[in-house]
């Protein structure tokens, strides 16, 4: 059965492996079964690297198994149980109990329930006593009695088959009073449309702005509507606004917030015929781009993809084959089982095609696809520069020629690009203090604390590690957070007394405190604040500069400028490629640089008799219930909502809860304080390393 999904993954990932796959229902479970094994890694991927978007959508070529589930019901169920044998600790129990991947779909229930009345509303897909039906004939035949229902305005997840291989399935379907049907897909996100530049005007309205794999969801849904004989008027999304506030302060939103909460955009209206769309749909054919010679076709018709689907389908014994979009970000989840050597060093799906440490995609895309390399030490010729533009050590370049054998050391360091960086933003003679800072943060689809967005970054605690000119670690209890010139301070809300109230305030003021308790002036010059990937961490507190300025004290804010300013990232010395290790593998996230580093067998030797504690130990994330980002992220949402809904005294309390999210985040921010230290020493050749310099 070709459904939308199919639909989308074909235009996206170009995989006759992945479509022929979906077309078999009997594969599927196993390959969700793959995804949900795999979803812990990728989040903790996500984190390592802290998008600023956070984990908004699924991406661009992202496997939706949300998707899924709807057109594969009897699924869900195999996949629920399949979820309840896995161990989890307390925290990720927590976690999975207020876990609701269809909130927003509910809410747009609402919305509509609300506006159209609820006894005109119904569901498809389930029975009078809310259970899911599983039959998806019996979707089919409801949807198709709900059509001729005249009582019923609005329909929601219903289905509509034709010619018994072509499956088209939708959220929300409206009656429209001259007899026409309006057909509206929710999304939790507003990634549907590319985003424009921003010199340009956004324009939702026009084709080129929607994004491939949601157009030809349209496009089929349309098709298969038409050929099934319902007038349809007009087809569009509804998403969240990202500048909706809470009203009223009520979990999940409160009725009179619902109509601010969402956008509708009728994409397509075939009534008007002004919208740029209209040629798709009146004659299901496809746009040609420029003139005479130069003319080409665009985009291929609906017809022409389902056709392409469909001799998919007819063949046979169809293998897996090596191509760019099984490695475009994210992965496709099925990579580990189309290819054993995925997770190999030496693949060629482990080639960076991060630009800023001189990887490029396309250089990628030609090595897979075009000259057909598998492995990276199949390439005759190393394709990245040396040296990228700006004349730094390039690490693409690195990562290549360590497949190939070149080089035998284990590290590449540039001496005099790492004394240009510690000198400038560390061992200055006008800085005093290092602050190794790190923040955490949490998102939600619809706010759950005053002065926020839907899936906006809210701060919710910080790490921080002051560290005085002339430290000396081999006087420091790390367990206790003080001693040899360096002391641990740190921060986190509690959703059960902070309620609604948004914890970034708290958290900034607490911040000013502990630097002015420390004996530091905030507004001073003389100091640093030590993060790594410093996106992440500006992007907040410029947020909060913006969002809060009217709100707090003009003090307050004052601060957190002074302290943005005064960020330095520790990431440049890997992404300059002043210090590269071979199992860096192209990348340079913190999750990927640390245990690089610690497990050193020279480091760990040479602090082994400057420490008063193991240094692995104090490093381990997996001593605690909290062990990675997406946890502590995940973790303070559910104890916001389960305050929020007053059941905050079932289960572990939330104090205990809070010390381990306050755990996993100390580790982060000591990591840093010894990845500078360890830069330090090499810098300052006290720590002898087997290093190859540039």
């Amino acid at each position: 059965m070709i459904t939308k999904l199919v639909i989308k993954d074909y235009v996206a990932r170009k995989c006759p492996y992945l479509v022929s796959l979906e077309l078999e229902d009997k594969t599927l479970v196993d390959l969700l079964k793959k995804s949900i094994d795999n979803q812990a890694k990728y989040r903790e991927l996500i984190e390592d690297e802290k998008s600023e978007f956070g984990s908004e959508s699924d991406g661009e070529y992202g496997l939706e198994i949300n998707e899924i589930l709807k057109d594969h019901l009897s699924i869900r169920k195999q996949i629920e149980e399949y979820q309840k044998k896995q161990n989890r600790n307390s925290v990720e129990e927590l976690i999975s109990k207020y876990d609701d991947n269809q909130l927003l779909s509910k809410l747009s229930r609402k919305y509509f329930e609300i506006k159209y009345g609820n006894n005109h509303c119904v569901r498809c897909d389930v029975d009078k006593s809310g259970n899911d039906i599983l039959d998806q004939f019996k979707i089919v035949t409801n949807t198709q009695k709900y059509l001729l229902d005249e009582s019923i305005k609005v329909i929601f997840e219903g289905q509509v088959e034709v010619d018994d291989e072509l499956r088209a399935r939708f959220d929300v379907l409206i009656k429209n009073e001259d007899g026409s049907l309006s057909i509206i897909e929710v999304k939790g996100t507003n990634d549907v449309f590319e985003h424009p530049s921003e010199n340009k005007k956004t324009n939702y309205n026009l084709d080129s702005k929607i994004k491939d794999k949601y157009l030809y969801d349209l496009l089929f849904q349309y098709y298969v509507y038409s050929k099934a004989g319902l007038n349809i008027r007009n087809l569009g999304y509804m998403f969240t606004n990202r500048r909706f506030e809470l009203g009223k302060m009520s979990f999940p939103v409160d009725d009179s917030d619902l109509d601010n909460l969402f956008i509708i955009k009728n994409n397509i209206n075939l009534a008007s015929g002004v919208v740029s769309l209209k040629q798709y749909f009146d004659d299901h054919t496809y746009v040609f781009v420029g003139k005479g010679k130069n003319q080409k076709k665009a985009k291929d018709s609906i017809e022409e993809v389902i056709e392409s689907i469909k001799k998919i389908a007819s063949q046979k014994n169809i293998k897996p084959c090596k191509h760019y979009l099984c490695k475009k970000t994210p992965s496709c989840e099925f990579i580990n089982m189309c290819f054993d050597d995925a997770n190999n060093d030496n693949s060629i799906f482990k080639l960076t095609g991060w630009s800023w440490v001189g990887g490029s995609p396309d250089v990628t895309k030609e090595l897979i696809d075009n000259d057909k390399i598998e492995k990276l030490s199949q390439i005759s010729q190393n394709p990245f520069p040396k040296f990228k533009k700006n004349g730094n050590p390039s690490n693409a370049h690195l990562q290549v020629e360590y497949q190939k054998g070149s080089i035998k050391e284990k590290y590449v360091i540039n001496r005099e690009l790492i004394r240009e960086i510690i000198e400038e933003d560390y061992l200055n003679e006008q800085i005093d203090y290092l602050l190794f800072f790190d923040f955490e943060s949490f998102q939600y689809p619809i706010p759950l604390v005053a002065n926020s967005n839907p899936w906006q970054q809210v701060v919710s605690q910080y790490s921080m590690h002051i560290v005085k000119k002339g430290y000396d670690l081999s006087k420091h209890d790390y367990t206790n957070g003080y001693g040899g010139g360096v002391k641990h301070y740190e921060y986190i809300g509690n959703p059960d007394t902070d309620k609604y109230n948004n914890p970034s305030i708290e958290l900034f003021k607490t911040l000013k405190k502990q630097l002015e308790e420390s004996g530091i002036n905030p507004y001073a010059d003389n100091y640093r604040v030590v993060v790594f990937n410093q996106g992440f961490e500006k992007s907040r507190m410029n947020e909060f500069v913006k969002d809060f300025d009217l709100i707090c004290d003009k003090d307050l804010v004052r601060f957190v400028n002074a302290f943005n300013e005064r960020v330095v990232d520790l990431l440049n010395f890997f992404i300059k490629g002043a210090f590269y290790c071979k199992e860096y593998n192209g990348r340079a996230s913190l999750k990927v640089v640390q245990p690089s580093l610690t497990n050193d067998k020279d480091v760990l030797e040479f602090y082994r008799d400057k420490l008063q504690f193991d240094l692995k130990e104090s490093l381990e994330y997996r001593n605690n219930l909290v062990y990675n980002g997406s946890i502590c992220l995940d973790l303070y949402k559910s104890l916001l909502i389960r305050s929020h809904l007053n059941q905050q005294n079932i289960g572990i309390s939330t104090d205990e809860l809070l010390k381990q999210a306050l755990a996993y985040c100390k580790i982060d921010s000591w990591g840093t304080v010894i990845i500078y230290d360890i830069i330090k020493n090499v810098h300052l050749k006290k720590l002898k390393i087997d290093a190859k310099e540039n």
